[in-house]
C-alpha cells in the first residue's frame, strides 16, 4: 500500500511540475501568435482529451513528462507566420525560455508560501568548544545564526565553507529573542584523527608517544590496517587498527551545529512523544553531539574502541556500552529509569524523525518573509547550478536522484505532511528549470542556443541540422535517464 501511495504522490507532484513548465511555453507561444497543436501531460495514447478552438488538451497514459506541440516544430510543416520558425528569433527565444523560467519562479513562489506559512529551520549552535575563537567572541550554545557577513545563511555546509576561508566573520545571532552581533576570527586547527580499533586491550589518554614505535602523526600519515601498540601518557593500548578518518588542518571557530534535540518527537516502543533523554549509562545527553556519541557507543562491540585525536593528543575515547543499558529520562516532569538492550535503544534512536529538531522554527513576517524566501531560493538555485554539470562527468552522483530516487523522496515527504511535500516540490521544480537551461541538445537550453545564434548571425539555421542534433541529444538524455535509474536501484541494494 505504501508503494502505491508513493507512486500516486509522485505522479501528482510530477503532473504539477510538468504543467507549470509547459504552461510557460504555451502562454508565450499564444502571446506571440504561434499555434499550439497540443498541450499534453504524459506520453503515449490519450486517456483524457478535450479539444479547444486551437489546441488539443490531453492527458496521456504514461505521466512521466509532458509537452506542448507547436506548429512548425515538425520539419515538414511550412514556416507560416503562426508557426514557431515563422516568428522572429527573439520571440522563439522567449517561448523556449519561458518553460524553465516558469519552473524556477514556481519554486520561488512555493518557498514564499512555505516560509510565510510554516517558517524555516535556522542554523543553531549546539556546542561551543572551551577556549575556541567562538567562546572568546561570546558565542553560546543555542544561539541561532540568522546572518553571516550580512547575508542570510540556511545551510551548515555554506557556513562551514565561509568559515574555512579564514577571514574575520560577523554573525547576527538570535539569543533569548534578542538579535546580537558577534565578530569572530577563525583559527587554524590541528589535524584530527578518528580511529576505530578492534580486539582492544589496555588504556589510552593524554599525549600519544608512538604507534608501533613510530611517532604518532608520522605513523598516521601512512597508516594501514594492522595490529598496533599505542603508547600514551596514561598507558599502553593494543588492538587492530581497523579504520581511520582524517580531518585536515582547517580554519574553524570552534562550534558544533545542532541537528536534533534529546526530546522524542513521536511515540515509539520505548518512549512517548515529549519524553526527554537525560543519560545513557554515565553519558549525559544534552546536545546533538552527545546523542551522536551515544549512538556510536551503542554500536561498539565489547572489545572495540572509538578514539578521537587532535594532533597527537587524545580528546575523546568512546567505549562500548553494556548489553543491557541503563537509561535515565524525563516523562511528564518526572525522572524515570529503564534498562533496555542496547540493540533496541540503537534501533529506536536510528529511526528518522524520532527526535525533535533542535532549532525552533523562525517565521518572518511581511516583506522579510519574501526576502528570506528569495535568499533561500537563490542559495538552492546556485547550489543546483554548480552541482548538476558534474553529474554528466560522473561526479556528484551521491547528491542527485533519478526517477526511482525521486519516488522515494516524495513518498517520505508524504509521511511528514504538507510542508515537507511543498518543500520537495519547490526543490524539484527549481531543479527542472535549471536543468533545462543547460545548453544541451533536446533541452530548452539547447534550443535557446540555436535561437541566440540566429539572433546574432541574423541568418536562418538549417532546420534539418538542428533537428538532427536535438534527436541525437534526446537519445543521449534517455541513456542518462536509464543510467540514473540504475544508480537509484543500486543504492537500494547497498543500504
Amino acid at each position: 500500500m505504501s508503494v502505491i501511495i508513493n507512486i500516486m504522490a509522485f505522479i501528482l507532484v510530477f503532473i504539477f511540475i510538468v504543467v507549470v513548465h509547459e504552461f510557460g511555453h504555451y502562454l508565450f507561444a499564444v502571446l506571440f501568435g504561434v499555434k499550439v497543436h497540443e498541450f499534453a501531460i504524459g506520453f503515449g495514447p490519450a486517456i483524457y482529451r478535450r479539444k479547444g478552438k486551437k489546441t488539443d488538451f490531453r492527458i496521456n497514459v504514461f505521466p512521466l513528462g509532458g509537452y506542448v506541440r507547436l506548429k512548425g516544430e515538425d520539419p515538414e510543416e511550412q514556416e507560416d507566420p503562426d508557426s514557431l520558425y515563422g516568428v522572429a528569433a527573439w520571440k522563439r527565444f522567449l517561448i523556449v525560455l519561458a518553460g524553465p523560467v516558469f519552473s524556477i519562479l514556481a519554486g520561488y513562489l512555493l518557498f514564499v508560501l512555505i516560509i510565510s506559512g510554516w517558517g524555516y529551520t535556522p542554523i543553531i549552535i549546539d556546542k561551543v568548544i572551551p577556549g575556541s575563537p567562538a567562546q572568546q567572541a561570546g558565542l553560546q550554545p543555542d544561539d541561532i545564526v540568522l546572518k553571516l557577513n550580512g547575508k542570510h545563511v540556511f545551510d551548515t555546509t555554506d557556513m562551514t565553507s565561509i568559515i574555512r576561508k579564514g577571514k574575520p566573520l560577523t554573525l547576527e545571532v538570535l539569543r533569548n529573542a534578542e538579535r546580537i552581533t558577534v565578530k569572530v576570527t577563525p583559527a587554524l586547527t590541528q589535524k584530527e584523527y578518528f580511529v576505530y580499533l578492534k580486539d582492544v586491550k589496555g588504556d589510552i589518554g593524554g599525549k600519544v608517544e608512538s604507534v608501533n614505535n613510530i611517532p604518532f602523526e608520522r605513523y598516521m600519515a601512512k597508516y594501514q590496517k594492522e595490529y598496533v601498540t599505542i603508547k600514551s601518557e596514561v598507558g599502553e593500548l593494543k588492538g587492530l587498527l581497523d579504520n581511520v578518518s582524517v580531518l585536515p588542518e582547517r580554519y574553524a571557530i570552534g562550534i558544533y551545529y545542532g541537528q536534533f534535540s534529546n526530546v522524542f518527537a513521536k511515540d515509539n516502543e520505548l518512549f512517548k512523544k515529549g519524553d526527554k533523554l537525560l543519560k545513557v549509562e554515565d553519558m549525559e545527553v544534552q546536545s546533538t553531539n552527545d546523542l551522536m556519541d551515544v549512538v556510536t557507543a551503542l554500536g561498539l562491540k565489547p572489545d572495540e574502541l572509538y578514539i578521537q585525536f587532535s594532533g597527537d593528543k587524545v580528546t575523546q575515547v568512546l567505549r562500548p556500552l553494556p548489553e543491557m543499558t541503563k537509561v535515565l529520562y524525563e516523562s511528564n516532569g518526572t525522572q524515570k529509569e529503564v534498562i533496555v538492550s542496547k540493540e533496541k535503544l540503537l534501533s529506536v534512536l536510528s529511526v528518522p524523525g524520532v527526535l525533535e529538531v533542535k532549532a525552533p522554527k523562525l517565521k518572518p513576517r511581511g516583506l522579510e518573509a519574501i526576502s528570506v524566501s528569495v535568499a533561500r531560493s537563490n542559495r538552492l538555485a546556485l547550489y543546483i547550478w554548480k552541482t548538476l554539470p558534474g553529474v554528466f562527468l560522473g561526479r556528484n552522483l551521491q547528491e542527485v536522484s533519478g526517477p526511482v530516487g525521486v519516488v522515494q523522496v516524495i513518498g517520505q515527504a508524504v509521511q511528514f505532511g504538507l510542508e515537507t511535500i511543498l518543500t520537495v516540490v519547490a526543490i524539484i521544480t527549481i531543479n527542472l528549470g535549471i536543468f533545462n537551461l543547460f545548453p544541451l541538445p533536446a533541452l530548452d537550453g539547447g534550443r535557446i542556443i540555436f535561437a541566440l545564434a540566429e539572433m546574432i548571425s541574423r541568418r536562418k539555421i538549417n532546420r534539418n541540422v538542428e533537428n538532427l542534433i536535438h534527436t541525437v541529444g534526446f537519445f543521449l538524455l534517455l541513456g542518462f535517464l536509464f543510467f540514473m535509474t540504475f544508480v537509484d536501484i543500486s543504492r537500494l541494494f547497498t543500504r
